[in-house]
């Protein structure tokens, strides 16, 4: 009871946030329940709406972020401004946490003053008794309990918007909730991070340019995480490193990325700036891994000759990896989609270094698949953010890398990479042996298929697909003949009624009934073709 009473009250909250914010203004903004041109007043709104209602939805306008193909550019722009950052949580309640989870002889200093403190966790500088420095981040309490009741209030908004939208179907609204859920728990988990942490400095060991915090066993909990302390300074233009060392650095944190989503299927998923220091020797320190991408394989692999496609100009080859990696209807246009594709993809090549964005391009993808009813997976999404983020430090090193260039230069690399796992021993006899079975049952079923067309006993079952459409209008056209049939029934016994002396009132309600049905009928007739 007490659970149910704590979701009302926080969806009368986020209800009364919604309204100033004049949320519906921004949800026929963005194609959900209307259509109205987006505005960035509007936009301003929606993202000061946001972080007023705290963690949940902070996280989610971060991953709206990710969505050109769901959000119009000013919505994109201001919520990419969105910061997670809070109030801090009184010193004396995270010592009591780390004592709780730690032990209160592990540290021979802790620092009240947090050096960062976000909407999950709170960080803190330490000193261990054997000398070492570190940082301590903490969970802030009570926040996964908000969190799961954010999450419950979503959820129940998502599957109304699913009923009355279209739209909302077609941007996979609940698929965006589940990536929601998933990425919170993550972040709400230290020790899910701390895996995380040694998962990417495995990933980036072959550039030594780069590299991870070290975890500090055992001081690894879900609620307390210990990692060494590392000293850096945020990357900008005025970095203070030769021409030749920052070219290079640049270069190198790029490609690790793309290394990243396209050959290791597990990437950094976060790498904005304040994730992202530079050290004092030169090398750039990772930060930050609650959010860590995740491929199958299929999909890296697909992605990885997507980046090559677009790399060497060749719009076929992109739009049958799009269309091989999406979801696609009876109501998606492919070829109109791909003569978009051939139109738009030129653009990126040729053109001066200052003006390509290597996310650029994923994000067009996005917004071109959308517009022609064709549904890309939500990882897609975040590898267009993440390698979107990486060009943009890569760039604030080095103002004149082309990644497009950069991308065409991997893509031998890529390719033999790509090559070489699926040539591997334990690769190729596993899907030797995953064919193996269907394809000795093959011959077999070609008999029997052979034996039914001779005796005459084959039988082909057709399925009826997508007839939302003529259902709907069966049903308003015997809705409206099934009015049509009582309006009439009301008048005709309403003027034999009329003729009895007694029942003259009767018969006068009932034409006034009549009268009023008929009125409703032609008005919804008017105004919403095919329903009643």
């Amino acid at each position: 009871m007490a659970e149910r009473a704590q979701r009302l009250r926080r969806a009368v909250e986020v209800a009364r946030v919604a309204r100033r914010s004049k949320l519906v203004r921004v949800l026929r903004q963005v194609g959900v329940v209307g259509d109205r041109p987006a505005t960035r007043e509007a936009a301003q709104e929606f993202r000061e709406g946001l972080e007023e209602l705290g963690t949940t939805y902070v996280k989610l306008g971060q991953l709206l972020s990710s969505r050109p193909d769901l959000l119009p550019d000013v919505y994109i722009d201001e919520l990419t401004k969105l910061v997670d950052d809070a109030p801090p949580v009184p010193f004396e309640q995270i010592r009591q946490r780390i004592d709780e989870e730690l032990g209160a002889d592990v540290f021979a200093r802790i620092d009240s003053e947090p050096l960062a403190s976000a909407s999950i966790a709170q960080v803190h500088t330490a000193l261990l008794k054997d000398g070492r420095e570190v940082v301590v981040k903490v969970r802030r309490p009570g926040v996964q309990e908000q969190v799961m009741v954010d999450l419950d209030v979503l959820r129940t908004t998502v599957r109304f918007l699913h009923k009355h939208s279209e739209t909302a179907q077609l941007l996979q609204l609940e698929a965006l909730t589940d990536e929601l859920e998933v990425n919170l728990r993550a972040e709400l988990d230290l020790t899910e991070e701390a895996h995380n942490t040694e998962l990417v400095g495995r990933v980036i060991a072959g550039f030594p340019e780069l590299f991870v915090a070290q975890l500090i066993q055992p001081y690894v909990t879900e609620k307390v995480l210990v990692l060494e302390r590392i000293h850096g300074e945020k990357v900008t233009a005025d970095h203070g490193l030769p021409r030749e060392e920052a070219q290079r650095l640049a270069r190198q944190f790029f490609r690790a990325y793309i290394r990243q989503v396209t050959v290791e299927g597990v990437y950094h998923a976060d790498p904005h700036r304040g994730n992202v220091l530079l050290t004092g020797d030169g090398r750039l320190a990772l930060l930050d891994f609650g959010l860590l991408g995740r491929l199958d394989d299929e999909t890296r692999s697909t992605v990885a000759l997507l980046l090559v496609a677009i790399a060497r100009n060749r719009a076929d080859d992109a739009a049958g990896l799009l269309l091989a990696l999406s979801l696609t209807t009876l109501d998606s246009d492919e070829a109109a989609f791909v003569h978009e594709l051939r139109r738009k993809l030129p653009r990126y090549h040729w053109r001066p270094l200052a003006r390509i964005r290597a996310g650029e391009a994923l994000a067009d993808l996005q917004r071109i698949c959308l517009r022609y009813g064709i549904r890309l997976p939500p990882s897609f999404a975040l590898v267009g953010k993440t390698l979107a983020q990486a060009d943009s430090i890569a760039r604030t090193l080095d103002p004149e890398l082309d990644p497009i260039a950069l991308l065409e230069d991997e893509a031998g690399d890529l390719m033999l990479a790509e090559a070489a796992r699926n040539l591997a021993p334990d690769q190729l006899l596993s899907t030797l042996y995953t064919q193996f079975g269907p394809l000795t049952r093959l011959p077999g079923r070609v008999g029997q298929i052979a034996d039914r067309l001779e005796t005459g006993t084959l039988k082909v079952g057709v399925v009826p697909a997508e007839l939302e459409g003529l259902e709907h209008v069966l049903r308003s056209v015997a809705n409206r003949v099934g009015a049509a049939i009582i309006v009439v029934g009301l008048l005709l016994s309403s003027a034999l009624i009329a003729r009895v002396h007694d029942l003259q009132w009767l018969g006068f309600a009932g034409v006034c009934l009549a009268a009023v049905l008929g009125l409703y009928m032609i008005w919804k007739i008017v105004r919403t073709p095919g329903e009643l």
